[in-house]
């Protein structure tokens, strides 16, 4: 299908913001790595991941907006996009989001901190007990192991004489 020039300058500028929402996904994973560090598996199924929605991403876009067309400058457009913003925002984006990842885990961790406490009192509470219970009963547990290896010699060597009296 023909587009007119301000159709072709629409779709370009369009383009431009799929490039800096594409950046903007890849910064995603950028601050998800630097929050919780990764093996090599796992970034190359991020990376997998990651080329995967892109793909999806821009299929979808140019089917519906280029109605399946591939052109030159639409490429060129998500290509600028994404370096527009790689080269101004990006590098913030990441600080901050960084920063803030990190705040939340500190909240998220002071939060369970504050709801396990009771559960922490119990425990300290039951430990000692329990403990000693353990002890006794270990003890006893070894005692009747002794007394178990004991009564399968004796029957052990029971069979052993009814077998040589048959």
């Amino acid at each position: 299908m023909i587009l007119s020039m301000p159709e072709q300058a629409w779709l370009f500028l369009t383009t431009v913001l799929v490039g800096v929402a594409v950046g903007l996904f890849y910064d995603f994973f950028r601050v998800l790595r630097r929050t919780s560090p990764h093996g090599r598996l796992a970034v190359q199924l991020e990376d997998l991941l990651f080329w995967l929605a892109v793909t999806v991403l821009v299929f979808y876009y140019m089917l519906h907006r280029n109605y399946g067309e591939i052109r030159v400058f639409v490429l060129l457009g998500m290509g600028c996009g994404a370096a527009l913003y790689f080269a101004t925002v990006s590098r913030y984006v990441v600080k901050i989001s960084v920063a803030i990842v990190q705040y939340l885990k500190k909240v998220i961790a002071a939060v369970i901190r504050v709801v396990l406490f009771p559960l922490r009192l119990i425990f300290a509470f039951i430990s000692p007990p329990a403990k000693k219970a353990a002890r006794y009963i270990r003890k006893r547990l070894r005692s009747l192991g002794r007394y178990g290896k004991m009564k399968a010699k004796k029957a052990a060597r029971n069979w052993a004489i009814a077998r040589k009296k048959v």
